[in-house]
């Protein structure tokens, strides 16, 4: 039997824990309606339907996005800061963990709304794509705000019952805690130096580029310290020493602390001022979690047997694999083209599968069966084989010439290379959402379902 880490803690902590996963889950099924939505926007006859008609795909993109990729992973990040923090003793305030996972709710609820209704155009900015309407902004500030929240609640708490030791799951929530306030920081910096100069109106582009950047650091911090973590659950042993992942967490923030400055050397429309975004990601993520990728591949390829019906365990290999798929399809990146949507989709796939591995790993925690084991099993595999079939398209048809950010016709698709391209990604669009809908179903039954019985050790017994 396993002993359960929420029961360590008040019982205060388990439930804004369980929160967060309920609201993270959310964010999924709300993502996928708006997939659906896009693939309706391009359909003859439906397009109509919709509010804004044809144009209403760039607002269900919005949707979309902001949903599985910013929310989404903030809101599982949020999961793993209270039950991290939860390990080391009483949680700060409940009173305040409450407040934060209000916000956010509530703050989701709004984007949904703005969104679903076509309340605002879309601009498509890099990393937080927006609707030009103030529902939509409220939302973002909202969500903002319940996070910053839950960081002061989780770095409160575990300054209140530090120890000499901090659990490793801990010290790498907290690195990426401060990642996303810097990423924070960033934001309103740009958004202030752009209103000093007299701008009537904010470029999201240049906005959400620092503060994106920095995102994509917690994002990475979260997803590698999440790897260690299910092989520490799985095999009861440790990936890499607690000395040494430290080191690499200390390193990883030598680059995020600094980034706040760079707003005071170059001007928000500079290329100076992306490209030393660009440059803070590439040596400050490519090596340290490289390190914490072999650390795994290491532990995994020296460990036996090795349960892949356990989707813990699929899940850690499956990311691991597509991580370094995105990797490589990186170092090829030459010119505005779809192998650039082809990486970022496999970096975000494998932190989104890492999390999907440790909610079955975690759920029995919170006294809950899970709903189906057949679909579990099948769950990670499914997802994983349409996120390589959609980057892989993408690759093909972005070394054709495809430009990214374009639809129907703009597409252009007049060679073999760019057709073939673009159907290997909408067949892998297609299994990518099918495997996201059997996470969410599975999710969704098991969270609202029947409570465990008994706590199971593995879902792999």
């Amino acid at each position: 039997m396993r002993n359960s880490r929420m029961e360590q803690a008040q019982r205060p902590a388990a439930s804004l824990a369980y929160g967060w996963l309920v609201l993270a889950v959310f964010s999924l099924v709300f993502a996928g309606i708006f997939a659906l939505l896009v693939a309706l926007a391009r359909t003859p006859g439906l397009e109509e339907m919709l509010p804004l008609g044809r144009d209403y795909i760039y607002v269900a993109l919005v949707g979309h996005v902001v949903l599985a990729v910013v929310i989404w992973f903030l809101a599982f990040k949020g999961f793993l800061w209270v039950y991290s923090s939860s390990m080391m003793g009483e949680i700060y305030s409940p009173g305040l963990g409450w407040a934060g996972l209000i916000l956010a709710a509530a703050g989701m609820s709004l984007v949904v709304i703005s969104a679903v209704f076509g309340l605002g155009s879309a601009e498509l900015a890099n990393y937080v794509p927006v609707l030009l309407t103030p529902y939509f902004y409220a939302g973002l500030i909202l969500f903002a705000s319940g996070i910053a929240l839950t960081l002061i609640n989780t770095f409160i708490t575990v300054l209140k019952n530090r120890t000499a030791k901090l659990p490793m799951l801990t010290m790498g929530m907290l690195t990426a805690g401060i990642a996303v306030l810097v990423a924070f920081i960033c934001f309103a910096l740009s958004g202030w130096f752009q209103y000093s100069t007299g701008k009537m109106y904010l470029d999201f582009e240049r906005l959400f580029w620092g503060g994106g950047h920095i995102l994509q650091f917690a994002n990475s911090i979260a997803m590698a310290t999440v790897w260690v973590f299910l092989i520490k659950l799985v095999f009861k042993r440790d990936a890499i020493q607690a000395g040494s992942a430290k080191a690499l967490y200390i390193f990883i923030l030598l680059f995020v602390i600094p980034a706040p400055v760079i707003f005071f050397f170059y001007d928000t429309s500079s290329q100076a001022y992306k490209d030393s975004f660009t440059w803070l990601m590439q040596w400050g993520i490519g090596p340290s979690i490289g390190l914490f990728m072999l650390a795994a591949i290491a532990t995994v390829a020296e460990t036996k047997p090795r349960p892949w019906k356990d989707p813990a365990f699929s899940s850690l290999v499956l990311s691991i694999s597509i991580f370094l798929t995105g990797g490589l399809i990186g170092a090829s990146i030459g010119g505005v083209n779809t192998i650039i949507p082809a990486h970022y989709h496999c970096v975000i796939g494998a932190v989104t599968i890492a999390f999907m591995g440790l909610f079955y790993e975690v759920l029995p925690e919170f006294d809950r069966a899970l709903w189906s084991r057949k679909l579990a099993i099948v769950q990670p595999y499914l997802y994983s084989l349409g996120i390589i079939l959609f980057a892989l398209g993408l690759f093909m048809a972005g070394s054709h010439g495809v430009a990214r950010k374009t639809y129907g016709s703009e597409q252009n698709l007049d060679n073999m290379g760019k057709l073939i391209g673009m159907s290997i990604m909408g067949i892998g669009g297609l299994v990518a959402i099918a495997g996201g809908i059997t996470f969410v179903l599975n999710a969704m039954m098991s969270l609202f379902g029947r409570k465990a019985s008994f706590r199971a050790s593995s879902l792999a017994e």
